[in-house]
């Protein structure tokens, strides 16, 4: 073991200069001279004494050839991490001499270490105490974790990456077995080009409660380890494989970095401070790609796309889509989480999931957990991406011999996993001893990683292995995989437009009506807009795929039409779509050309079901289209109409205007809502709900109109308000924006959809004279009307209205024509 990490960090360091040892000062590394001081130093005072100690021996320390002006030895202060300033720790003629050759570090290293071998003897028999091999143990390790330290200096530094090829045979764990090296066939030598990560979501189930923590009987544990206790655990689902690239590229293209609403306080802060400072916000190494973004047939190209990487001393080269996305900050991979609707595993479920096989007897289920994702046997390269053998990150479809009994592929190496855990001890917690500072001096403030990296010595990786980094760290080989809790379904919502903050426009109102009635029946709802998801193909399927959702519900057949279509290119792999047909669909979209109507016809087949606001929209469609029968339950097209409230109280008014000029208007509706003079007539437009620009143009030009002595009153109102309405629109509640109506001369339509065909039609059934725009749906809600007229109120009595360039359907208006 001690020449098994010898070699290991010969082929980390040995091509280095003695000024690259040096190094330049650069915050989350250390300088590599230093490090083999520290080192040296671990292996003299707590290695070596303590084992000379243990056997009765006299100790073998090493005097380190640095001394102060009184002669003392000061290796103490340059290397102990907890005495040596970190500034100092970069001054060469502190800790290395002015002799830029002299190499006393790396001469103290291997004079420590050889006093530490020297001690183990020349008999081969012998069997070792457990202190005596716990301290050898633990100063192997140490340098094991100074080894993968050294490798993601010289990424961070940008030197040229270490050559770290697997030897014939080499140790891989702490309690002696060892593995040859095998072939690795080329299994991972080929850098896929696929976009989408296929392998999706699988569910952990290991009752109430997990173990977690080591139990006394474990080989080999840290101290941050023990002791097992149990945690609260409930059903929950895990992704099957890390993020990729493919999948973060499409969380930067979107805007991951600008929309505050998925960052954390603290993450936040670290966003507005990079983007002070200039940086780049996508994961570090990242660099923009000079390529097109739109390839040749017109289509959007992935995201991963349009982007680089430069690792180490490398030029920059295209993104492998299907490597694991690295370099990224615990804030990054938790913001990431937050935009698919899903969240960090804890470190007890990713725990369950890597280590955890369960068994059913006589309905009593039992839980076992391994030591590694696969099993008892020591980790190879078959199965993990360790040691730096294979020289970076692989796919992660790749070594599905490693798999754990859930399904989770590559828990053990090729990235570090974040988990959602704070590092704090667990109960029972006790120092490591002789080397105190291994955790306690972390606790509370970082985040806890599992799994180690494709740099992480195969000896101290293990599934049960805690270690820990700062959040806002992202130089280290650090990656994620998303968790989803619970067995509840879920259901992805996509809205036409940006949702913005106190906005309340009609779209929004209907999904937080849709998101309602799911949440009602145990359905979660995941809200976005078309504007953050992708728009490729690829990456739009790569997404939802990932947010494991059960249903789609787009509101728009051309507005959110792109997930429409990609659910048709994708269908093996997406759920079904639900369409909710916006006003414009039928009025204005799908009627501007032959291939828009054909484009609608073939949308409204993808979906599995398709919902309309008003019987007029679906007969105002291109014919065919909406096949709709209102007594048949199994329709493909439902009808959830608007809802439509007129009060008792409001027809006897109303009929009472109609009977007698003089009206008298309810003291609610009086001040603001209309002039002091009943004599002018009250113009009502429903707002609220419709553009600020329809409701200044009305104002301005009844402004203008008034100031010729023809007087009129607009009131403008509805349901909603947000700050763009608050000096024009008043916000009333439903029963008096109904009274409103009644009290209204004339009620005005601005929209070019039927986001207002339910205020219309209760306009119409009152009395009220409405003016509208001339569209398909308008035309078919008057017809609908006329029949619930004639009905009601017989035949006409009069035929035909003309008035300046208006048109006034007939039978509606028969109601007013005595008026």
């Amino acid at each position: 073991m001690y020449a098994d990490v010898r070699e290991r960090r010969r082929r980390a360091m040995e091509d280095l200069t003695p000024l690259q040892r040096r190094a330049r000062a650069s915050g989350g590394v250390n300088p590599f001279d230093w490090s083999d001081g520290h080192v040296g130093h671990f292996y003299e005072f707590m290695v070596a004494e303590n084992a000379a100690s243990e056997r009765g021996a006299k100790s073998r320390a090493m005097v380190f050839e640095r001394q102060d002006e009184s002669g003392q030895n000061v290796v103490e202060e340059l290397f102990d991490s907890f005495r040596a300033d970190y500034a100092d720790r970069w001054r060469a003629e502190v800790v290395c001499g002015i002799d830029a050759s002299a190499g006393a570090c790396e001469r103290y290293r291997d004079a420590a270490a050889e006093a530490c071998e020297a001690l183990l003897g020349d008999d081969d028999a012998r069997e070792m105490g457990a202190c005596e091999t716990y301290l050898h143990t633990y100063g192997i390790v140490h340098e094991h974790w100074h080894v993968e330290d050294y490798v993601q200096a010289r990424n961070t530094l940008g030197y040229s990456k270490p050559k770290m090829e697997a030897p014939k045979r080499y140790p891989a764990n702490l309690w002696g077995d060892s593995v040859l090296a095998r072939s690795r066939n080329g299994e991972c030598s080929a850098c896929s080009t696929q976009v989408i990560t296929l392998q999706g979501y699988v569910d952990v189930d290991v009752g109430t409660t997990y173990s977690l923590g080591a139990e006394r009987e474990d080989k080999w544990v840290f101290d941050a380890e023990r002791w097992a206790h149990d945690v609260p655990m409930t059903k929950f689902k895990i992704a099957k494989t890390c993020c990729t690239n493919a999948q973060f590229a499409c969380f930067v293209e979107t805007g991951g970095y600008a929309d505050r609403s998925l960052w954390s306080h603290e993450g936040w802060r670290w966003v507005e401070k990079r983007r002070a400072a200039g940086e780049l916000l996508a994961p570090l190494g990242w660099k923009v790609s000079p390529c097109v973004k739109f390839l040749s047939n017109g289509e959007e190209a992935p995201a991963c796309e349009s982007w680089r990487c430069a690792y180490f001393d490398e030029a920059p080269r295209a993104l492998h889509p299907q490597h694991p996305v690295c370099h990224v900050s615990w804030y990054e991979a938790e913001a990431y989480c937050n935009w698919i609707g899903a969240r960090l595993p804890t470190e007890a479920e990713w725990e369950a999931a890597a280590r955890t096989t369960t068994s059913w007897s006589t309905d009593k289920q039992t839980t076992k957990r391994r030591t590694y994702p696969w099993g008892e046997e020591s980790p190879s390269e078959d199965k993990a991406n360790l040691g730096g053998h294979f020289g970076g990150t692989i796919d992660v479809s790749a070594l599905g011999a490693g798999d754990s009994a859930h399904g989770c592929r590559q828990m053990l190496g090729n990235v570090w996993e974040w988990t959602a855990s704070a590092f704090l001890p667990f109960p029972g917690f006790q120092m490591d001893y002789p080397y105190r500072e291994n955790s306690c001096p972390w606790f509370g403030y970082r985040k806890v990683v599992k799994g180690g990296c494709w740099a992480t010595s195969a000896p101290i990786a293990r599934a049960a292995y805690r270690h820990s980094f700062w959040p806002h760290m992202h130089n280290t080989f650090s990656g994620f995989r998303a968790a989803i809790g619970g067995s509840q379904k879920r259901a992805l919502c996509i809205l036409p437009q940006k949702i913005q903050s106190g906005a309340k426009c009609g779209n929004v109102v209907t999904m937080e009506r849709i998101s309602s009635h799911l949440e009602k029946n145990h359905i979660m709802s995941i809200t976005r807009s078309i504007f953050d998801l992708p728009q490729s193909k690829e990456d739009l399927a790569n997404i939802i795929h990932a947010m494991n959702v059960d249903l789609i519900i787009v509101l728009h057949a051309f507005k959110c039409g792109a997930v429409i279509d990609t659910v048709q290119a994708y269908k093996d792999m997406l759920p079904p779509i639900v369409l909710v047909l916006g006003g414009t669909d039928v009025n204005v979209d799908s009627r501007k050309s032959a291939l828009a109507e054909e484009q609608f016809r073939r949308r409204v087949d993808v979906a599995t079901k398709v919902v309309s606001f008003s019987l007029s929209m679906i007969e105002a469609a291109p014919k065919g289209a909406l096949k709709f029968i209102e007594s048949d339950s199994t329709s493909k097209t439902k009808l959830i109409p608007q809802g439509v409230m007129l009060p008792s109280t409001l027809k006897a008014s109303k009929r009472k205007r109609l009977a007698d000029e003089t009206v008298e208007t309810p003291g609610e509706l009086q001040g603001t809502s209309r002039p002091a003079d009943l004599s002018i007539p009250i113009m009502f437009l429903p707002a609220g709900l419709r553009p600020v620009k329809d409701v200044c143009f009305i104002n301005d030009a009844l402004t203008a109109y008034n100031s010729n002595g023809i007087k009129a009153h607009l009131t403008v109102c509805g349901p909603f308000l947000d700050s763009a309405y608050a000096k024009r629109v008043r916000c009333v509640d439903r029963a008096t924006l109904v009274r409103f109506i009644g009290e209204a001369k004339v009620l005005l339509n601005t929209s070019v959809s039927e986001g207002q065909s339910g205020t219309i039609a209760e306009a119409m059934m009152v009395g009220t004279l409405v003016f509208a725009r001339d569209i398909p749906g308008n035309r078919q809600l008057f017809e609908l009307c006329e029949a619930r007229a004639l009905a009601a109120l017989g035949p006409a009595t009069i035929k035909e209205m003309k008035g300046d360039g208006w048109e006034v359907h007939p039978r509606v208006a028969c109601a007013l024509s005595k008026h």
